[in-house]
């Protein structure tokens, strides 16, 4: 029970001191200066806290403390990209839960996370999306609470796109990190559901499978077996594109990104132009010296052809 309410209280203590605001600001320049049509993201979190009720010994309501989804349309809509949520869904939900601070104090801690689709909304006729799915994969960990094993689950969501008069399924996602089975699993899962379409597909996800440097993990790699080409390693198979992981509070000074792991792979007719990585560099960090992410993002210029 101690060690539990310890990792609550060190949690909230980590988000609070990495600036989420902020940091969701530094993320919108990067959504901006790539311009993308379609944007997946991973770990959209929402925290809610409250003083735990002493004299009753229980958590009520809370009240959100950092909303990462709405800040982050909020630093988008201050420089005028126009994108909307096309579709969101929830990955785990942690109800309020005690946690001790390094003070003293316990305090109620609640989180819904959320992994999500932005859309262009400024194309007008050459753009369109419709279908909007999601879902939570059967394969999931679970983690111990003072109630007994808590499911902490992954999901995914997907949407139809029609750009140039051109079909595919656009699909985000993020794959369990602890567990390489459940891992996995998730990817026969992801294949097998909204990855099984006649159209061109496309998955952006923080897949937790690492690519680069060897040796590459059995989801990657079974990816790349049924079929799907990695967009990052056909552009330049001779760079490694680290994308993960700086450090647990973002404040490292020297980039510590050592392998890459935020996958874009395409099955069916779409070939790779052009692809970058950002949030990576000095200069994409926050004013007070903070990372935007843990991970950097990955950009693609794609072509899909006619399927018709």
């Amino acid at each position: 029970m101690g060690e539990f309410l310890d990792a609550i209280g060190k949690t909230i203590t980590q988000v609070r001191a990495t600036d989420p605001p902020r940091r969701m600001e530094a993320i919108a320049n990067q959504i901006a200066a790539a311009a993308p049509t379609l944007v997946s993201l991973q770990e959209l979190a929402q925290w809610s806290t409250r003083p735990f009720d002493q004299a009753a010994q229980t958590c009520g309501p809370v009240a959100t403390e950092f909303d990462m989804r709405q800040a982050l349309a909020n630093a988008l809509a201050g420089l005028r990209a126009a994108f909307t949520v096309a579709y969101e869904a929830i990955e785990v939900q942690i109800p309020p839960t005690p946690g001790l601070l390094v003070n003293g104090q316990f305090l109620c801690v609640a989180m819904t996370n959320h992994v999500a689709i932005l859309a262009r909304t400024d194309l007008g006729s050459e753009f369109s999306w419709s279908n909007p799915q999601s879902g939570q994969y059967d394969a999931k960990i679970f983690f111990n609470s003072p109630e007994g094993p808590f499911p902490s689950p992954r999901a995914w969501v997907s949407v139809d796109a029609l750009f140039h008069n051109k079909n595919f399924r656009f699909i985000g996602t993020h794959l369990e990190s602890d567990d390489p089975s459940v891992r996995l699993a998730q990817g026969v899962e992801l294949r097998a559901g909204p990855a099984n379409t006649t159209m061109p597909v496309i998955i952006a996800m923080d897949s937790n499978a690492q690519a680069a440097p060897p040796p590459q993990d059995p989801t990657y790699v079974d990816f790349i077996t049924a079929g799907y080409s990695d967009v990052w390693s056909e552009i330049f198979p001779s760079r490694p594109g680290f994308t993960c992981c700086q450090a647990q509070f973002v404040n490292n000074f020297t980039s510590e990104l050592s392998r890459r792991i935020d996958l874009i792979l395409v099955l069916g007719t779409v070939g790779a132009q052009n692809a970058a990585l950002f949030g990576g560099d000095q200069a994409s960090k926050t004013p007070d010296g903070l990372w935007p992410s843990d991970h950097a993002g990955v950009a693609a210029q794609l072509i899909v052809e006619r399927t018709e």
